[in-house]
């Protein structure tokens, strides 16, 4: 295995010491196959030494002699895999390619950086994902795979933005994640098996980050207590920033459907691909799939909800604190951003751009796209390029142009608390904030200045956190609800409240939901027995979602349908209760400016 295993060493020291002759050092090689594959993973049920030829015709006191290390080593062999927490290895068929996975405890299996696609490197940077080819042998499924490349240090300053409110600055990890472009993996949870168990509903998660950061492999995503529940899941890498969503000229030219950008969809999209083709083989049902994610995951799933290449894919949707809902830039406007981005790179006009370009060291392009993104969003943006998304998402929503299927989404009360970077930068003075709140809402600035009023210098930020909360999650959240309502799509959505004790100024801060779905916290984080009861409601829900599209149990408080007239919700935080109207004036008003904008 990946770790120095005494135990399993021990096991291969008793046969190194059991002098037999050349028929024996098969039969040995036959017991080391019942620990291990050729390639060294651990994997039982292969031949077993009582019935190799060796051990036939010998006399009682040789066959002791022969028998008595082998049971003792088939012991230790067995006793190794529970030191290295894999009791029972498993071997399953991907695409065709053998992959050995790690069986856990009660039943549970868990594949890592287990590949969907082929790696997007050298001429296969900037172009949609090809499929992975399967490999001789088995592969080995026992560690996650690369992140995708990212700049440093990842998401680590977020945490500790938020492990700092409750003093606990420290407790965050501020190490990079090994980063490769060879990313494109996923990893699977599941207690099912093929052809033994009744297929489970299948949960995907794609992770956030604002489709910068990230990756499928962060503890706080660790599946499995939602697959204990029943469902499989599973967690996907996709590229990220430039590398993801660039568009250029020279890159349409070269495309058969004249079109660029979007590649991070197309990832997503190949992930769905690979989880019909494949899931069936750890117990999954490809004809039940919900795609779920946060953040950055949440705004890329309503985008895939737009999209025609995505159709049939998946039949479920969550989505957790995030809305593309605003006009997204066209196919020509992204192309000038990748005009912009390969002169500051400095190919010469001679040369071939794009090999220039697939030439350009990875860390050369984060680096880059970084310095740039500030001000050229379009780096890491979807862009309507009429292959992939034929219109603005927000605008899909709101005619009723998105795939019609059972859709469950929400937001947290004060995402804006963790997020301030994205909060509009100005000298904090009355002045300056009506001159934003102006320039912003133009003739429906009276109206948004008597929703968010400030009376000192000392107001702007706490009332901008508040404002920018709904401007930018709460309300574009129940705009795209209410497109789903309105096409009699099943919709229910939600308000996170909890507020955790000595958190007071974060609130219910952006990604704070995430463990509570996936039953995982943080060990520096504040929790009181409450935390307990709501992730257990909330992984009721969510995997009651995915069995039938209806999160409601007996066992919980109802959960109504969204619907325009009605305009209900369910909170869950301290108390779990329906509720209605929303941030109803505010929101209103923001349907109001999207309405115009999208036209």
């Amino acid at each position: 295995g990946p770790e120095v295993n005494p135990v399993r060493w021990w096991a291969e020291v008793v046969f190194s010491r059991t002098r037999q002759p050349s028929r024996g050092q098969r039969s040995r090689r036959s017991f080391v196959r019942c620990c291990t594959d050729p390639d060294g993973i651990p994997f039982p049920d292969h031949t077993l030494p009582v019935r190799h030829r060796s051990f036939r015709n010998s006399s009682p006191s040789t066959a002791l002699r022969r028998t008595v290390p082998v049971g003792l080593a088939l012991f230790a062999c067995a006793f190794a895999s529970e030191v290295v927490g894999q009791s029972r290895p498993t071997l399953v068929r991907f695409d065709g390619e053998a992959v050995a996975g790690a069986s856990i405890s009660d039943s549970l299996s868990v594949y890592r950086g287990v590949p969907y696609a082929a790696a997007p490197t050298g001429s296969r940077r900037w172009k949609p994902p090809e499929r992975h080819v399967a490999g001789r042998g088995t592969r080995r499924a026992d560690r996650f795979g690369s992140a995708c490349p990212q700049s440093a240090p990842g998401l680590g300053p977020f945490y500790r933005t938020i492990a700092a409110g409750f003093g606990r600055a420290d407790s965050v990890n501020l190490e990079q994640p090994r980063t490769s472009e060879d990313c494109l993996t996923l990893n699977i949870w599941s207690t099912g098996k093929a052809g033994t168990t009744t297929p489970r509903p299948v949960m995907v998660w794609v992770h956030g980050g604002s489709n910068l950061f990230g990756e499928g492999a962060s503890s706080v995503y660790d599946g499995s207590k939602l697959a204990r529940r029943g469902v499989v899941v599973v967690t996907i890498n996709y590229r990220l920033g430039a590398l993801g969503f660039m568009a250029h000229p020279a890159l349409s030219a070269e495309s058969p459907v004249h079109a660029s950008g979007n590649y991070a969809l197309l990832d997503q999209i190949a992930a769905l691909q690979w989880v019909q083709r494949n899931i069936a083989q750890v117990g999954g049902d490809p004809s039940r799939v919900t795609l779920f994610g946060e953040s950055a995951g949440s705004i890329d799933i309503m985008h895939l909800m737009a999209s025609p290449l995505a159709a049939g894919l998946f039949h479920r949707a969550i989505a957790q604190s995030g809305a593309p809902m605003a006009v997204l830039p066209t196919l020509a406007q992204a192309e000038r951003t990748g005009v912009t981005f390969a002169a500051a790179f400095g190919p010469d006009s001679t040369q071939n751009v794009l090999a220039a370009l697939r030439a350009m060291p990875v860390d050369s392009v984060v680096a880059l796209s970084t310095r740039l993104l500030s001000a050229n969003p379009n780096l890491a943006s979807a862009v309507v390029d009429g292959h992939v998304l034929r219109e603005s998402t927000g605008k899909a929503f709101d005619q009723g142009r998105v795939v019609r299927l059972p859709m469950l989404l929400g937001s947290n009360a004060l995402e804006m608390s963790t997020l301030r970077t994205y909060i509009p930068k100005f000298d904090r003075t009355v002045a300056n904030y009506g001159a934003w709140v102006s320039r912003t809402f133009s003739l429906l600035a009276p109206r948004m200045l008597a929703l968010y009023p400030v009376t000192s210098d000392g107001d702007v930020e706490r009332t901008l956190v508040q404002a920018t909360t709904h401007l930018y999650m709460t309300c574009p959240t129940r705009f795209a609800a209410r497109g789903t309502a309105r096409a009699g799509v099943p919709t229910y959505l939600y308000q996170f409240t909890r507020v955790l004790p000595g958190g007071e100024s974060l609130g219910a801060y952006h990604s704070a939901e995430i463990g509570y779905v996936f039953g995982t916290k943080e060990s520096w984080l504040p929790l009181e027995p409450v935390d307990a009861t709501l992730s257990d409601a909330m992984m009721t829900y969510w995997v009651q979602f995915a069995m039938n599209g209806n999160p409601n149990v007996p066992s919980l408080p109802a959960w109504p349908r969204h619907e325009e007239a009605s305009d209900r919700h369910l909170e869950l935080g301290r108390v779990i209760a329906p509720s209605e109207g929303l941030t109803r004036a505010a929101c209103d008003l923001v349907q109001t400016a999207l309405r115009a904008q999208l036209r």
